[in-house]
């Protein structure tokens, strides 16, 4: 350093803290009098809300009925159309139905064509429905809105063409088991 007193160096002038209640509460403070006005940074953010589990759980409940009401109505009309087709061909064993053509198999559901149709709009409003549910529930599972319903969903309607064809089989062996008749 030099030992010149006309060349010292200057201390730096010190700025001291504002007293309390100098701070004011609003987003820009100035440093300094007459400093621009600077930005605080934000203080802790609130989290984002949770999302909704809505989308998975109406996936899951389409998906529901769209297994249980098209079996249901699938499965009563086909034992009906069953029972009354055999009914009306006189059939005493199932033997003769196996070597049936195709126009004596028209023939013998035309008694119970309402029922067959009943039978085909079960089957396609459970298809419609079970793939709309199948596409809710991929979606809910992507977008993390109700995961655990969505994966439900497409559990249940992935299974749900199983369960009709188990059900709509059953119910049709059932009706014809039932219209034949017994003798003792």
């Amino acid at each position: 350093m030099s030992e010149n007193p006309q060349h010292a160096p200057v201390p730096p002038a010190v700025t001291r803290a504002p007293g309390p209640g100098a701070w004011h509460a609003g987003g820009y403070v100035q440093s300094v009098p007459g400093a621009p006005p600077v930005y605080l940074p934000p203080s802790a953010t609130t989290p984002p809300p949770a999302p909704s589990k809505a989308l998975g759980t109406i996936a899951l409940i389409a998906a529901v009925c769209a297994v249980a009401v098209a079996s249901a109505l699938s499965a009563t009309t086909s034992f009906a159309a069953a029972t009354g087709a055999v009914a009306r061909a006189d059939l005493t064993s199932t033997r003769s139905l196996e070597h049936l053509s195709d126009d004596q198999t028209l023939a013998l559901l035309s008694p119970v064509r309402g029922l067959v149709l009943w039978a085909e709009i079960g089957f396609w409003a459970g298809t419609a429905l079970g793939v709309w549910a199948l596409i809710q529930g991929i979606v809910a599972i992507a977008s993390r809105r109700g995961r655990g319903q969505g994966v439900g969903a497409v559990i249940v309607a992935a299974t749900g063409p199983i369960v009709y064809a188990v059900a709509v089989t059953l119910a049709v062996l059932a009706g014809v088991v039932a219209a034949i008749p017994t003798y003792s």
